[in-house]
């Protein structure tokens, strides 16, 4: 009987033997898995800048996170949105005239009817900015799209209430507005 429970004992041994350096391997594997290159590849990686994309989407197509890519109200994201973003919407009549209805709604309470920063809010609330002073007329659209889109200094974010089109609409008033201000 004795020799029965060495053999036994012997039998375990070796499987706990087995299964010790089998966990072994099987931790050294998933270090050395871990440690090869491939495994942060989308970590390192080519860069593009927030809202460029490879080539354009596809017409009427839904973004899968559902909104546009971050960006920031500081100045100076503001100013490269001016020197990548352009406008795809043509400046027509239609366009300005939906441009003109959303200034109405969300702009001339402090911009003013005529965006010369002469709104019922300023004074009471916020400073506003004339939108026929050089600087602002200097402005790429892309400026001032990002400045609807993330707001500015006082100015709120338009992002959520207003869709992409729609500004680029207000945009294409703003010009209008310029255009009509530079000729009185």
């Amino acid at each position: 009987m004795a020799k029965v429970c060495r053999q036994h004992a012997g039998i375990r041994g070796r499987v706990w033997h087995l299964v010790g350096l089998s966990l072994g391997l099987g931790l050294l594997g998933v270090a050395v898995v871990h440690a090869l290159p491939w495994n942060d590849d989308m970590y390192w990686q080519p860069e593009r800048e927030a809202g460029t994309a490879a080539r354009p989407p596809v017409a009427n197509s839904v973004p899968t996170t559902g909104i546009e890519p971050p960006m920031s109200s500081r100045i100076t994201e503001r100013i490269k949105a001016g020197l990548r973003v352009r406008n795809p919407v043509a400046s027509s009549p239609q366009s300005i005239q939906n441009g003109q209805e959303l200034f109405r709604i969300y702009c001339a309470m402090c911009h003013g009817e005529q965006g010369r920063g002469d709104g019922q809010m300023v004074g009471k609330v916020v400073p506003s900015s004339d939108l026929h002073t050089e600087r602002i007329r200097n402005q790429k659209d892309g400026y001032l799209y990002a400045t609807i889109r993330s707001g500015g200094l006082v100015m709120p974010a338009y992002q959520h209430a207003i869709s992409t089109t729609e500004r680029w609409d207000l945009v294409n008033y703003v010009r209008h507005l310029q255009q009509q201000g530079q000729s009185q």
